[in-house]
């Protein structure tokens, strides 16, 4: 029977990325994906590197920092790898925050009522707006070029079976099970994100949070004239993301739904609207797309990186909001761990172990 140095539940970015590092590092490695790679919370996100922003919880912000600044070299490689560019955009972001959520982040630099017609014309001029040096991603294109390049460098993949359980041999993880088959490794890493919890052995509390999205684009008439946005826009009501192909995303809810990803038409003109306010040009582009997707929340909101109480068996999961922007940063830390070479930043803060 063939075996793996490392297999990895689940193949959302952080799986895909950790496998495509350990790779890298010499690792025999196996994905084991219950649908299709990065087809649940990674094709749902937004795509904001939001390391700014003032709600992130204060232990998370190192690691935020950190990937930000290595996203760059991160998506160059990637495309190096895979020919496919994760549409990577560094025009930064305009939020409407308070005073003093506004202090909590270093860079960021006011505006005024004429630098925000300056920066973008079409917006609403509002005050309380800052500008934030932030990157935004298109999470598909992203996983996409991660899929191009795990392939690339040999990573084997299972898809249409979820893992639920952990096999133990002696004491430690042996590897990982489906309901068809038995998949021997040297190390199991579970990267199931909202479906961690559902591995039998050292049980992750991941649990499902609920965001719907909806993607604009302009009138045909009007396709010529040019992007509507350059920047991110933050407001406490909606989020607007330009791509490069044109769309704006806007999101997005955060709702207790259990593992329910339907959307609710109600709640997406609710988005539509509150965007229309900021950018009234908005309300005149029609609605392209509509989707949820789930992410995996923790009870402290706190990623869970580490080793588990059973030897041999990692965790790379709980990213709640921040799975794409962390992406670049966990699967360096992961790797640094598996290969026992130093860590860059200390994991105890986010260990499986702290939920006892």
């Amino acid at each position: 029977m063939k075996s793996w140095d490392v297999a990895i539940a689940g193949a959302g970015v952080i799986g895909l990325a950790l496998a495509w590092r350990l790779k890298q590092a010499g690792f025999s490695v196996l994905l084991v994906e219950k649908g299709e790679p990065a087809g649940e919370a990674s094709y749902a996100a937004g795509g904001m590197i939001a390391h700014c922003d003032p709600h992130l919880p204060t232990q998370l912000c190192p690691l935020a920092n950190a990937s930000a600044a290595i996203y760059p070299e991160f998506a160059q490689e990637l495309h190096n790898e895979s020919g496919h560019w994760p549409d990577l955009r560094d025009q930064g972001t305009i939020a409407f925050v308070t005073d003093d959520e506004r202090s909590k982040c270093h860079q960021a630099r006011y505006l005024t009522p004429e630098d925000l017609v300056s920066l973008e014309p079409s917006l609403e001029a509002r005050d309380s707006a800052c500008f934030l040096p932030e990157y935004s991603v298109d999470p598909r294109a992203l996983s996409n070029a991660l899929v191009k390049a795990a392939k690339h460098r040999g990573v084997d993949f299972v898809t249409g079976s979820a893992v639920t359980e952990i096999e133990v041999e002696n004491g430690r993880a042996a590897g990982v099970k489906t309901a068809k088959s038995f998949y021997p490794a040297g190390v199991s890493v579970n990267c199931a994100g909202a479906w961690a919890s559902q591995v039998l052995q050292g049980a992750l509390p991941t649990y499902p949070v609920k965001g719907q999205m909806v993607s604009v684009v302009p009138a045909p008439e009007h396709t010529k004239e040019g992007p509507l946005l350059r920047h991110v826009v933050r407001t406490p009501e909606v989020y607007m993301i330009p791509r490069s192909d044109g769309r704006v995303l806007l999101g997005a809810t955060v709702e207790d739904a259990g593992f329910d990803k339907r959307t609710d038409a109600d709640t997406i003109q609710k988005l539509h609207h509150a965007a229309a306010r900021v950018v009234p040009a908005i309300g005149e582009m029609r609605i392209h797309d509509a989707w949820a997707g789930l992410r995996p929340g923790t009870p402290d909101n706190l990623p869970i990186l580490g080793q588990t109480s059973l030897p041999g068996y990692f965790a790379a999961t709980g990213h709640y909001r921040d799975g794409i922007m962390l992406a670049p940063i966990t699967a360096k830390l992961m790797t640094q761990l598996l290969t026992g070479a130093p860590l860059d930043f200390d994991l105890q803060p986010f260990s499986p172990l702290r939920f006892g």
